[in-house]
């Protein structure tokens, strides 16, 4: 097939890939359904993507070529592609054309097996080496390359910051599958009939509606409900209400905390001080303590 499936490109926005299963089913931790669904119907370019996030993706796929090396490591007796390889499938009706990249592929013999690499920063998502437990966007996007390439077999490898290297074997889940499919097939109607996704609190959505209509009809109105008024206007002077109460408080954590890195309460970890650019330091919350929990029991 001669067509251009460099991301971008438009017919890449309208084909169905596997990194783009997650949203289309609401559980991408990076793009809401209503972004997706506006660029897939070519009513929005994807947002630009930014000097730190290509550096993330560089990081990315230089971890892909460590993470072979560690996979065959672990793996003795196979062999593993040394690129991506991609796989289309026209079958499925109601999906014009699937596709799916998975990173390396695994081969010993007849048996094949998807090798998918993410990196990670926080490993709360995921289980122990060797559990198969991993968030659920990452296990839908296997679910989907599993279904195009008809590889029934994954491994995904984890090149996390801290720490050695994890491996999580994916299993085939044919109910998963095949709720997956019904809910793209209906995505793409859903594309064919101009009818877009539900509104959502996203910060992905709100990006997208920014670059949805770029012109301003100068002078131009539109009246809006009462309710809906009356909510924003609120909403903007309970933060700025909200900001100079937490601005308070982490002064006077920051008073109380004087030259220690870490501030504890009864053991746990609530915020803690970093250095920023200058001589500055900056306090940052621990958004994942328990502490509360213990509080309001």
């Amino acid at each position: 097939m001669t067509l251009d499936l460099t991301p971008g490109s438009p017919e890449w926005r309208r084909t169905v890939t596997a990194s783009k299963v997650p949203a289309i089913l609401g559980v991408s931790r990076w793009q809401s359904q209503y972004a997706l669904w506006h660029e897939m119907a070519g009513l929005v370019d994807p947002a630009p993507i930014s000097q730190s996030t290509q550096e993330l993706f560089d990081y990315g796929h230089a971890a892909e070529l460590a993470a072979r090396e560690y996979w065959l490591r672990r793996n003795p007796g196979w062999r593993a592609s040394q690129g991506e390889v991609q796989y289309m499938r026209t079958d499925l009706v109601g999906i014009p054309l699937a596709v799916a990249t998975i990173d390396r592929r695994g081969s010993r013999g007849n048996a094949r097996k998807i090798i998918e690499v993410k990196t990670a920063r926080d490993l709360e998502e995921f289980g122990d080496d060797g559990s198969g437990e991993v968030p659920i966007d990452y296990a839908v996007q296997i679910t989907w390359q599993m279904l195009i390439a008809q590889i029934h077999q994954a491994d995904l490898v984890l090149w996390p910051q801290y720490g050695l290297p994890r491996i999580y074997p994916i299993e085939f889940d044919e109910e998963l599958a095949k709720t997956i499919l019904v809910r793209v097939i209906a995505w793409v109607a859903s594309i064919d009939s101009g009818t877009p996704p539900d509104l959502d609190n996203s910060v992905t959505t709100y990006e997208c509606l920014r670059r949805l209509h770029p012109d301003i009809d100068r002078g131009a109105e539109v009246e809006l409900d009462e309710q809906l008024a009356a909510d924003y206007l609120r909403t903007v002077a309970d933060r700025k209400l909200i900001d100079a109460e937490e601005r308070g408080l982490k002064i006077r954590i920051l008073d109380r905390m004087g030259r220690a890195q870490f501030a504890m309460c009864q053991g746990r970890k609530i915020a803690d001080r970093r250095n920023s650019k200058g001589d500055n330091v900056s306090l940052y919350p621990n958004s994942k303590s328990d502490f509360l929990e213990g509080v309001c029991a």
